[in-house]
Order: C-alpha cells, then sequence, then structure tokens
C-alpha cells in the first residue's frame, strides 16, 4: 500500500503483479487474546496483538485502503483447514472468512494444514506445496501473456518457478 501511495515508489508498485495471502487474517482471529497470552510469556508484551482481534478497526482501515489500491492487483488467499492444537482446545485459527478479502480479483483456496502449517513443506509431493507450485505457475503464465514476453524472457520465468522449488526445498528440509 505504501508503495502505491508514494510517488518515489510508483516504479515498484507497478512492478507488483500478485499478492499471495497464506492465512492472513485479513478480519481478524478470535483466538487473538490466547496468541497475546503465549507471546507474553515467551517473549513479553506485544501491543500489536490487540490489533488482530476480530472486527479491529486497524484491520477494516487497512482493508478499505487496500481495495481502492488493489484493484489491478491478483490476489490468491489460502486459508487453513485442519484445527491447530491450543493450551485447552483445538481451532482453526484464521477460517476461510477472516483468510479471504471478498475482492473480484481474489481466487481462494484451502490448505490442508494448520495455522503454522500452511507455509510449511517437506516435500515436491505435499499436496499443499503442489497447490502453491501450480498458483505461481499460474501467475507467471499470466504475466508472460499479458506482456507478450519473448521465449527468452518466458524461459526466465520457468527458470524463476525452478529457483523457488529448490528454494522452498532448501528451506523446508527437516534438520
Amino acid at each position: 500500500m505504501l508503495a502505491r501511495e508514494d510517488p518515489d515508489l510508483k516504479d515498484l508498485a507497478s512492478r507488483i503483479h500478485t499478492l499471495y495471502f497464506l492465512a492472513t487474517p485479513h478480519r481478524g482471529s478470535g483466538f487473538s487474546k490466547i496468541f497475546a497470552n503465549i507471546l507474553n510469556v515467551s517473549y513479553g508484551q506485544k501491543p500489536f496483538v490487540a490489533e488482530l482481534s476480530r472486527n479491529s478497526e486497524s484491520i477494516a482501515s487497512i482493508n478499505d485502503s487496500f481495495r481502492h489500491l488493489a484493484g489491478d492487483l491478483q490476489l490468491w488467499s489460502f486459508y487453513e483447514t485442519d484445527p491447530s492444537n491450543l493450551v485447552v482446545t483445538q481451532a482453526v485459527i484464521v477460517d476461510k472468512t477472516s483468510a479471504t478479502l471478498g475482492f473480484p480479483n481474489e481466487k481462494s483456496y484451502p490448505l490442508n494444514a494448520d495455522h503454522r502449517g500452511v507455509c510449511k513443506f517437506f516435500r515436491q509431493t505435499d499436496p499443499n506445496y503442489q497447490t502453491l507450485r501450480n498458483t505461481f505457475s499460474t501467475t507467471i503464465d499470466r504475466i508472460s501473456l499479458d506482456s507478450n514476453t519473448t521465449t527468452s524472457q518466458a524461459s526466465a520465468s520457468l527458470l524463476t518457478c525452478y529457483r523457488f522449488e529448490i528454494f522452498v526445498t532448501y528451506l523446508k528440509t527437516p534438520t
């Protein structure tokens, strides 16, 4: 949002084609108080956590501003489907209602994982990994079509996708 509002960053903002949101609480979470307590014990008090509550005015304001700036962006929102183990219960932390914005240019998909697992992949055969990889490939194809790229540019895009697979594999290899 800041890049689109700042004239000095206009060139950077014009290069952003797609955003991916992985279990992002666009409408907050009913578990923000539990999260605040866990952080308080582990790392100390974090004031921003209060803004993650359901129907937070700060989140609503950010979403309203984003709506006016994101009309030309492709949006992919992924939501968790598996409950997370909390201290006294199990629950989905960011449900589909909160994880999706409801914008016309948004596509939403489930990931079979809990909140901590939506961005963790240990194998390329993981269905969640394949879902994300396929959305990245779709984005690359769309950018190629939109810009009428040459063969060498399309090859560079495919190389980028391949490098992403290596990078994710490297990051998520269990130690």
